[in-house]
């Protein structure tokens, strides 16, 4: 059971390490769709490893064991995970857990502002212009969303630049980009390896919508030019705040893929995923099944002693 955990940690571990490179050399839509699901699934293992460790610990105490039933003293002497490894695992899923839980609350807490402001500005799917001079797009994170672009932004851009912004917002609402960066947000804040992954997804996330408004107006050069004002529309605007939107992501990465796409490896990037996910699940299929036995041979030794 311990080299099982020790193996899903190492997974996680090299995961983390492998991700971000993994984002870019596969498609963004594809970096997204498989980077995402394997972060939720790594960080379920991860958890599952270090609550699995460290309830071999906090079952041995007489109050827990009662409540089982099962004979602390049979699980104390047949345990394969010392009391420093459990107690270890379960100071790193203390401050996981409240972590990852204030980060869903505020995301939570964020959709309902969101719906609050422009939930009553127009129909789902709408295009929003807001009356405002700060150079601002973007996509409310909504079942149905909207397209939101203000004033400000629009007189930056020319008609054309225009399009490609709004293909580039279409894409995010379309795709229900702002779920997919939710997930990672939680998936980061509940395992701190994936930080670096969170960023790259982010990027991803932006890197999809480009390539999708490229494809909608069949102009990479005028999408990288659009990306581009955008940004300094909202670098040269005092009041700019930071936003999911087509001036997100790293601007620079971004407009050198719209105008260099760099070269993609699909095959080796599934390859990766593929090994690591096997081993994972090999891995917490031990775990369950060494723990189970664990814990029912104790509770056979309990019930033999009543």
């Amino acid at each position: 059971m311990t080299a099982a955990v020790m193996a899903v940690m190492v997974c996680a571990g090299l995961f983390g390490a492998a991700a971000p490179r993994l984002a870019r050399i596969l498609p963004p839509a594809w970096a997204t769709r498989m980077l995402v699901p394997t972060s939720v699934a790594v960080t379920a293992a991860l958890w599952f490893a270090l609550a699995s460790a460290a309830f071999t610990w906090v079952g041995q105490q007489p109050e827990v064991a009662e409540i089982g039933p099962w004979s602390p003293r049979t699980l104390r002497a047949d345990t394969p995970v010392g009391h420093l490894p459990a107690a270890a695992a379960l100071a790193l899923l203390a401050p996981a857990t409240i972590w990852a839980v204030t980060t869903t609350v505020h995301r939570a807490r964020s959709l309902l502002i969101v719906h609050r402001v422009h939930g009553r500005l127009g129909p789902p799917g709408a295009l929003v212009v807001l009356d405002s001079d700060t150079p601002d797009a973007f996509t409310t994170p909504e079942a149905r969303g909207r397209v939101v672009v203000t004033r400000g932004m629009l007189h930056a851009l020319d008609g054309p630049e225009r399009q490609a912004l709004l293909a580039h917002e279409r894409s995010h609402l379309i795709h229900r980009h702002a779920w997919w960066s939710i997930a990672i947000d939680v998936a980061a804040a509940a395992n701190p390896l994936l930080t670096a992954t969170r960023r790259a997804i982010r990027h991803a996330v932006e890197r999809w919508a480009d390539e999708d408004a490229a494809r909608a107006v069949a102009d990479r050069h005028l999408v990288a030019r659009s990306v581009a004002r955008a940004a300094l529309a909202r670098t040269h605007h005092a009041q700019a705040h930071p936003t999911p939107a087509a001036t997100g992501g790293e601007v620079t990465d971004r407009v050198r893929a719209l105008l260099d796409p760099p070269a993609l490896q699909r095959l080796p990037a599934i390859a990766v995923l593929a090994v690591l996910l096997s081993a994972l699940a090999v891995s917490t299929s031990i775990i369950q099944s060494q723990g189970e036995h664990l814990f029912d041979r104790a509770g056979m030794v309990a019930t033999s002693q009543r």
